[in-house]
């Protein structure tokens, strides 16, 4: 069995903000950088980790480095795990989209399986070169054990892979939190869901953004 332990960032100066993160270098604020702590606190002492990827975006980095250092393992960076591309959306306020985009921004909160932000893709592109990646980081760590340093959007349309959601139904899966643990298992070239979302350790939780 591969064991994958997907890690969402922790809270990022955009998600303080309110912002539309997508692909922009935002660092973790000072409650980001606590549960990234805490998060590697968590790992270090229940699993034995052989590996450690991330996106190569700092908030997932910084989020993951602990851990790759408790190891004494590099982390190995793939931009395939970003985050949803917003396009022209990426850094501004929510909500000001809202205000200037009213009929795309709708559809995009009601459902945002089907909606690609102008400039941006879509959920469905953004499916395909994320499970791309994750099938070959299996391949590179067959019975090992992997932790994947990624963003809330990455992890969503995993478990809508996963589940066998359709576009049309990602809407029904909400973000996990930040710096939550979700935990894939591959058996014999199936992947499952063994744990989703748990973040129980810790200390300050911060919950997503409510689009209104």
């Amino acid at each position: 069995m591969t064991r994958l332990i997907l890690i969402r960032h922790g809270f990022s100066v955009y998600n303080k903000e309110r912002r539309f993160s997508g692909h922009a270098d935002v660092p973790l604020d000072e409650v980001g950088l606590l549960q990234a702590r805490e998060v590697a606190e968590y790992v270090t002492k229940s699993f034995n980790v052989d590996a450690v990827y991330s996106s190569d975006l700092s908030r997932a980095y910084e989020t993951v480095r602990g851990i790759a250092d408790a190891f004494s393992l590099p982390v190995i960076i793939r931009k395939e795990l970003r985050e949803l591309d917003v396009g022209v959306w990426q850094g501004r306020p929510v909500s000001e989209i809202a205000e200037e985009y009213p009929e795309e921004f709708t559809l995009f909160k009601t459902n945002v399986g089907r909606y690609r932000p102008v400039g941006g893709e879509s959920y469905e592109e953004m499916m395909k070169r994320v499970m791309y990646e994750i099938h070959r980081i299996v391949a590179e760590n067959k019975g090992k054990t992997v932790v994947i340093g990624t963003h809330g959007g990455v992890i969503r349309v995993i478990r809508a892979f996963i589940k066998g959601l359709s576009l049309d139904e990602i809407k029904t899966l909400s973000h996990v939190p930040n710096a939550s643990v979700t935990i894939l298992e591959e058996t014999n070239g199936v992947l499952s869901i063994a744990v989703e979302g748990y973040n129980e350790y810790i200390t300050q939780k911060t919950t997503e953004i409510k689009l209104k």
